[in-house]
């Protein structure tokens, strides 16, 4: 609701702006010359302003989202070659694991032999 009295209220404004503004002036550009009424001139150059803002806004983002990208993409190997040092360090875990299982079981062994041989 609030924006559309806001889009009311400026519509009211543009109105009014055109009437005030509706004398022909002449415009002159290089070799080309013609009379358009004062408003179509004003809005003409607000509009390009407004469409050359928004081009270099655009730029600018994209200009952010490529460089993110590349940050990204310069970061992706250090967090490959964290993953590869933290398999090695489970690997190692394991390892260590597996061969206190074994010497365990092999402790348990010996001792089941003497029991069976005394």
């Amino acid at each position: 609701m609030f924006v559309l009295l806001i889009s009311i209220v400026l519509a009211l404004i543009i109105v009014i702006f055109a009437i005030q503004n509706a004398i022909v002036v002449p415009i002159d550009f290089l070799f080309w010359s013609t009379d358009l009424p004062l408003v179509i001139v004003i809005f003409c150059s607000v509009f390009a302003g407004a469409l050359l803002m928004f081009f270099l806004a655009l730029w600018r983002e994209l200009k952010y989202k490529i460089g993110k990208r590349e940050i990204k993409s310069k970061l992706n190997p250090i967090k490959s070659n964290n993953s590869v040092e933290e398999k090695i360090k489970e690997t190692q875990t394991d390892l260590i694991k597996k061969t206190n299982d074994e010497v365990n079981k092999e402790q348990f062994d010996n001792k089941d032999q003497q029991m069976i041989s005394k």
